[in-house]
């Protein structure tokens, strides 16, 4: 079975919305101070599909106050990265 790359980025969202224990509401309110214009329904569906932009997960990972996150979390160990998947055929048919 393939890697759900979606729910890995929702969950890893999720994660770090606990973690800073900031409601919905208040990181919409603190996107909209970035000029991102969202609101919690509106967050509530983008976090659940999990199929975000790379831009929205930064705005949101900077309205939640920090500069970095880690994947190890949600990203299995055994999913090859980096140099190990030079010469490496895509799985899909």
């Amino acid at each position: 079975m393939a890697f759900d790359w979606p729910d890995a980025a929702s969950r890893l969202l999720k994660a770090e919305i606990a973690r800073e224990r900031v409601t919905l509401a208040q990181l919409a309110q603190r996107l909209r101070a970035l000029g991102v214009q969202e609101t919690e329904a509106s967050l509530k569906n983008k976090i659940y599909r999990g199929t975000f932009s790379l831009v929205f997960f930064m705005q949101a990972v900077r309205a939640l106050g920090h500069g970095s996150v880690d994947m190890a979390s949600v990203v299995p160990g055994d999913i090859a990265q980096g140099k190990d998947l030079d010469g490496v055929e895509s799985s899909k048919p």
